[in-house]
């Protein structure tokens, strides 16, 4: 029954329903920790002011504007990234970084967010991907967070009648290092790229460790702070996942969640500081002394001087591969609640929306590879309703495959070994 009524709404959308300012111009956001590899390095500082832009688009899209009628900072996407390589002369792509949740969120129309909500750089907190004033739907989200089974449900009850189903696929590996800002040590020395162990990061992120000399007796007896994203977050939801698969034993201490404070039930992460994006992150940890936070390997490099720490013996910039073995990929089901006994996210079969058109990486899989930290990041779109079929497959094959090799991943990235089939799936799908 919701399918048909669906696709008389969709009848009804194209009859009368204005068209974004150009068919072939897709409007997207969502996660920040795959924004590197998508749109290049432009919106860092563009203006050299010291604010990030989380809208990147050669579209010619506006951010917004605050109350005082300034503009949001917004910045070009820059050759050599996966969305220049999709550009042509007709064709755009625009990304606004609002965090997986927010994300998710516009693709389903839960909160009452639209894509065409502002943009809004690092000084304020996003509400939409700036898209034209009447294209309240996104063309595609970026998600490091796998679709729920309440995301769904979201999906069936809320606003987007002219949209017949939902697609996911994994997009692309990401390496999630942790950056720090230490000084010396009892000695004078600096703390340089320290060497962590599973069971430190567990102490620093559960609050077992307080002090950074409970971590190395050499070190100071300075308080850790501990930078944790505030928003709901991809990124989050995968170091989360990392630090439930190695930190939980007797008791739970970490569950599987995007958001960090809802992550952690054990502990005294409140010491810390909540800070919005993977830019937040890491400007913080920056001008904070005696600060480790979490956020993608690849924004933690493009941030000169700031410093980031080895786990078990590995540095996350020496790891080329993420890879994941095809029985890894699931086909037709969400993540559902909790294991209450592990923290890891249980998988459910999807109902509602064509299962077939739903990918996701088993959260039980390991990461093939040294380096212990790592996530998966999602592409997302509908199955029906889309403006422009054509360019939008182009533009998931461009992230999945990238047949011509014009786009060359930064540091911490890597295509994964599904992509074929994801492409595959993208492609029966999209309509």
């Amino acid at each position: 029954m919701k399918t048909i009524i669906k696709k008389a709404a969709l009848a009804a959308a194209i009859i009368s329903a204005p068209l974004a300012a150009s068919a072939a111009d897709l409007v997207g956001g969502g996660a920040t920790l795959p924004a590197l590899a998508y749109i290049g390095n432009g919106f860092i500082d563009p203006q050299g002011t010291g604010v990030d832009a989380r809208l990147s688009t050669n579209a010619g899209l506006d951010a917004g504007q605050d109350a005082s009628n300034n503009n949001y900072v917004s910045a070009n996407v820059t050759a050599g990234s996966i969305f220049a390589a999709f550009q042509t002369a007709s064709r755009t792509a625009s990304y606004c970084q609002t965090g997986s949740g927010t994300g998710k969120r516009v693709l389903v129309g839960a909160n009452s967010l639209n894509a065409n909500g502002d943009c809004r750089d690092y000084s304020a907190s996003p509400v939409g991907f700036s898209a034209p004033g009447s294209q309240t739907d996104p063309d595609f989200v970026g998600s490091d967070a796998p679709l729920t089974a309440d995301d769904v449900t979201d999906f069936l009850n809320g606003p987007r009648d002219n949209r017949e189903g939902l697609l996911q696929v994994p997009a692309l590996g990401a390496l999630i290092a942790l950056p720090l800002n230490l000084g010396n040590d009892v000695f004078g020395n600096p703390i340089s790229r320290p060497n962590l162990s599973n069971a430190q990061v567990c102490d620093i992120f559960s609050g077992d460790a307080t002090s950074w000399d409970q971590i190395n007796p050499t070190w100071p007896n300075q308080p850790i702070n501990v930078v944790y994203r505030s928003d709901g977050s991809g990124t989050t939801f995968a170091f989360t996942q990392y630090l439930a698969a190695n930190c939980n034993g007797s008791q739970v201490i970490f569950n599987t969640n995007e958001d960090f404070a809802a992550a952690a039930p054990v502990g005294d992460y409140a010491v810390g500081t909540p800070a919005s994006g993977n830019g937040g992150i890491i400007t913080e940890v920056s001008s904070t002394d005696w600060s480790v936070g979490f956020a993608n390997l690849a924004n933690v490099l493009a941030e000169q001087g700031l410093d980031y720490a080895d786990v078990e013996g590995e540095n996350p910039a020496g790891t080329t591969q993420i890879a994941y073995d095809s029985n890894d990929l699931l086909t037709g089901q969400v993540l559902g609640d909790v294991n209450p006994f592990t923290g890891l996210p249980q998988p459910e079969p999807v109902s509602g929306i064509d299962s077939n058109c739903v990918l996701v990486i088993d959260p039980a899989a390991q990461l093939t590879g040294a380096y212990p930290i790592a996530a998966v990041t999602n592409l997302l779109t509908y199955t029906d309703g889309n403006t422009d079929p054509q360019a939008l497959e182009n533009l998931v094959d461009t992230v999945l495959v990238d047949d011509n090799g014009t786009s060359t991943l930064p540091t911490g990235f890597a295509r994964l070994a599904v992509g074929a089939t994801a492409s595959s799936t993208a492609a029966s799908c999209i309509q």
